[in-house]
């Protein structure tokens, strides 16, 4: 039987333990060390958002300062209260002159068919492929899709706005989530525009200051420089129209990160998966370093395939003490690795093939102790209301094969 996560106090949240490790200080002393050791000046920059209405009124109230620009890259995007309130905002800031951009893939669609109130703000027209696709993930997932959609007259202003231009036809398969104002602040993380990113799953946003960071993201998206870990804060990207096809710069990096841990990692991650991350993590493991890997215990898909590498993974490794899963009751979207708890890797990129190589993707890269902490406190609450697996996990086999079945082919051109 699973047995309870002991809630971790608000106070001082942890999912490590603090006995010493050979050579090593104590996880809490290490940790109070690392954040002291920050530069004052970067004390600040990141930050960590949150979860739920924390991060979306949040990312509301930037817009709604907007003076110059907004720019919108959205994967989900239902006509749902949250759809449409962020949609007002939206709206208002064009109404001030605000020139705004929205990146809103047609790919997704399908999951706004399928998933909340299965209504999606833009895509009103479902096009037999679209529909089709939706079919499938209802009958494998049980999301029975609903092709019925209801005009909106909100999202009908906002492609008819001289000061928006929204790019929504095509499928671009840009699963990325980041929202920016004025070329100055940007928020990133897992968060799409829904109810259920709002009430119901796990989400986790960080946001950075300064028009350097903007400016950076865009060089990095457009393939006009590498990834540089010296720089203390940088973005990993993958990026289609930028990288050869079947390679994925961002897979290496993010692998090689994991390889890198000594002390500790600590990872909340929606989707699983992809045996070379479950390889890295079981190696991880197997060196003694301390993992903990918060997720649903029945993620909205890839369920099965995500209890099975769960349990994959504690079959490679043995299951030490120092291995801890905790399973959450309620779905979570989140997808963040803190590394010997300074370096953080979060953003839209899953534990799936793909997410490297077919998928558009943007996670931040930061060097930043303090940073490190306060999503390391951010995940162990969310922990709290979960509990530890113990023992071998059950899941249905025919279901999981099926899953890693649509996972591969819709993977077929990837990285």
């Amino acid at each position: 039987m699973a047995r309870r996560a002991k809630p971790a106090p608000r106070t001082k949240p942890r999912l490590w333990s603090r006995k010493k490790v050979r050579g090593q200080l104590p996880a809490g002393a290490a940790l109070d060390l690392l954040a002291a050791s920050q530069p004052a000046a970067a004390v600040d920059n990141p930050r960590v958002v949150g979860t739920g209405e924390v991060a979306f009124r949040r990312i509301c109230e930037r817009i709604a300062g907007a003076t110059r620009s907004v720019d919108i890259r959205a994967f989900l995007w239902r006509d749902d209260a949250a759809g449409n309130t962020f949609g007002e905002a939206v709206l208002a800031a064009a109404e001030r002159g605000a020139q705004v951009t929205i990146h809103k893939d047609r790919i997704a669609a399908v999951y706004e068919y399928a998933g909340g109130n299965k209504q999606s703000f833009f895509h009103k027209r479902v096009d037999p492929i679209r529909g089709m696709q939706a079919w499938v993930l209802g009958a494998v997932f049980r999301k029975k899709g609903s092709f019925k959609q209801k005009p909106n007259s909100l999202a009908a202003a906002i492609l008819d706005h001289p000061n928006i231009r929204v790019a929504h036809h095509k499928k671009r398969f840009d699963h990325s989530k980041v929202y920016i104002v004025d070329d100055e602040w940007m928020c990133l993380g897992s968060m799409g525009i829904g109810d259920n990113h709002l009430y119901d799953w796990v989400d986790l946003m960080v946001e950075l200051d300064g028009p350097q960071h903007v400016a950076r993201l865009r060089q990095r998206m457009a393939g006009d420089d590498e990834f540089d870990p010296s720089r203390g804060i940088d973005f990993l990207v993958h990026s289609r129209e930028a990288h050869r096809p079947r390679t994925c710069p961002m897979l290496t990096h993010r692998l090689a990160i994991i390889d890198s841990a000594r002390i500790s990692l600590t990872i909340e991650m929606a989707y699983l998966g992809d045996r070379r991350f479950t390889q890295a993590l079981a190696r991880a493991v197997k060196r003694g370093v301390e993992v903990t890997l918060v997720t649903a215990a029945r993620a909205d898909v890839l369920g099965n395939v995500n209890r099975a590498t769960c349990d994959t993974l504690r079959r490679l490794t043995g299951a030490p003490d120092h291995l801890r899963i905790v399973h959450l009751p309620r779905m979570v979207h989140s997808k963040v690795v803190v590394i010997d708890h300074r370096v953080v890797d979060i953003g839209s990129a899953n534990f799936t093939r793909i997410s490297h190589g077919v998928y558009d993707e943007v996670n931040l890269y930061a060097d930043h102790a303090r940073f490190a902490l306060a999503v390391e406190r951010e995940i162990a609450l969310h922990a709290a209301e979960g509990v530890v697996v113990d023992e071998r996990l059950r899941y249905r086999r025919l279901a999981g094969g099926v899953e890693m079945a649509i996972m591969a082919y819709q993977s077929r051109k990837g990285g």
